[in-house]
């Protein structure tokens, strides 16, 4: 095995937990991993990362400038490459549940990229603020405390462990490491950890699991790949507000966010959201399962029922339980605002009589909106307001329109409002825009639907149509983007 040059890493600062990407199963198991490909499942107080020695010396991604990350998709499936003797390690990250009994995992899967053979050291240490009192080596498996804290998918060429005397990084990469099964290390001070070393040949990959309890399957029998990972959330996505604008980040940042929320801690805006995007049902899930106050279960119920207008909702075992949530003392404007919203939710449950007291209470009081408390909820908000607003009458669409959109083709499919899911796209004819749009309407209230970032004159009571708008003021279409709509009009 390697016997390398020896980079001391007694002052490294271990990643935080909270900065990076959440990975995770339906049955609750959450990990993060951060930027250099670093996992660490919550709960836990310890992390999982691996080094690379090749060609004379050993890489570590949390140190080395020429580290990588992508996310290809929406799915919380992560690419983290690094460059190594000409070539790169890539890692693919993402978590999924083992056949059978097996229970969730992190799963990464590291391909040998480069043109010559490596080794792969996988490492575990204590978390920041975690504590490692017990490590021993089994096999395949690395165990903290008597739990299995990794599994990799073949019998380990070398094998590090070490206490709070010793530093990993120096013996791994010093080439101290031995072939024989260590004993198990013990720390008074919580600081023990170790490593198993595998070789990785040209163009061959392996694959290591972060188990949330005991493992001792070979990872790679026993988890299924990244795409099929991948195309299951595409399908828990299916119902979800679509977006293509000429912001393409800005446009796959939309579902990205909406899977980040499914797999963060349950809060009452971000149920807002997913109902506001389109997913119902999660939406329903978060909200159940928050532990925010009751003033802002509330709030965020009562945006539920104007979004949707489903009174299954809130039925039944696994409905929102609309009679703990509306006891709240009224003498809040937050909550007499909802108490009103959910007046006619009372009334289509038959309950005429608390719905009059409803609108009692809320007699003069609004609605109010959550304030977005995290990025996917702030991405998601920002993004709708930018595409609908709702205004006294109605519903505004586009209030602001970059540069940087103009003479670019818009197209928004299924944004739940008040009034309904809408759709609509934008295409344009010269330096015109041409504006359809689609309201699946609820009811037949009176709507009235703007463009004013586009036409400030346009306004309709129609909930489908067509129309050429005027050109926006000051702008002119460059000749090599002018765009005509396409033959019949058609987008929906």
């Amino acid at each position: 095995m390697f016997r390398l040059r020896n980079r001391s890493r007694s002052h490294r600062v271990p990643s935080h937990v909270e900065v990076g990407t959440r990975v995770g199963t339906d049955d609750g198991f959450r990990a993060v991993v951060d930027a250099r490909s670093v996992v660490q499942p919550l709960g836990s107080g310890h992390r999982v990362e691996w080094w690379v020695g090749g060609e004379g010396r050993w890489y570590d991604p949390s140190t080395e400038a020429a580290v990588r990350q992508v996310r290809p998709g929406a799915a919380p499936v992560l690419e983290t490459r690094l460059r190594v003797s000409g070539g790169d390690v890539m890692a693919t990250t993402w978590a999924a549940v083992g056949r059978g009994s097996i229970g969730p995992a992190v799963v990464v899967e590291l391909a040998n990229e480069t043109p010559v053979p490596v080794a792969v050291a996988v490492a575990v240490q204590a978390a920041s603020g975690g504590q490692i009192r017990r490590m021993s080596a089994d096999g395949r498996r690395l165990l903290v405390d008597g739990t299995t804290a990794v599994v990799v998918d073949r019998e380990p060429g070398c094998y590090a462990l070490v206490d709070a005397a010793e530093d990993l990084w120096a013996m791994v990469s010093g080439g101290r490491t031995q072939v024989e099964q260590p004993r198990s290390i013990r720390c008074r001070i919580g600081a023990a950890a170790g490593a198993l070393v595998v070789p990785l040949p040209h163009r061959a990959s392996l694959r290591f699991a972060v188990p949330a309890a005991d493992l001792v399957e070979n990872p790679s029998a026993s988890f299924p790949d990244a795409d099929r990972v991948a195309a299951g959330w595409a399908t828990r996505l299916i119902d979800a507000a679509t977006v293509d604008i000429p912001d393409g980040a800005l446009s796959a940042g939309a579902h990205r966010a909406l899977v980040d929320l499914q797999l963060a801690k349950p809060t009452a805006v971000g149920a807002v959201e997913l109902a506001r995007w389109g997913l119902g049902r999660q939406a329903v899930e978060t909200l159940s399962a928050t532990l925010d106050p009751v003033a802002k279960r509330l709030v965020a119920a009562a945006h539920l029922w104007r979004l949707h207008r489903d009174p299954a909702w809130f039925e039944g075992p696994s409905g929102l339980p609309l009679e703990d949530l509306v006891r709240e003392p009224a003498d809040r404007v937050e909550v007499a605002g909802a108490l009103g919203a959910l007046a006619d939710l009372l009334d289509v449950r038959g309950d005429t009589r608390s719905a009059a007291d409803a609108r009692e209470v809320a007699a003069g009081a609004t609605l109010v909106s959550l304030s977005p408390t995290d990025p996917a909820t702030t991405t998601l908000r920002d993004l709708s307001n930018c595409l609908v607003l709702e205004s006294v009458d109605g519903l505004d669409l586009l209030t602001e329109v970059p540069d940087a959109w103009l003479g670019g083709g818009i197209e928004v499919h299924g944004l739940a409002t008040p009034y309904g899911r809408l759709s609509y796209a934008v295409r344009w004819h010269g330096d015109r825009p041409a504006l359809l749009w689609e309201l699946d309407r609820r009811d037949d209230r009176p709507m009235t639907l703007r463009a004013p970032g586009l036409d400030t004159a346009f306004s309709t009571d129609e909930p489908i149509g067509e129309t050429l708008l005027a050109a926006p003021a000051g702008w002119v279409t460059p000749r090599s983007t002018a765009v005509s709509p396409p033959d019949g009009g058609e987008f929906f």
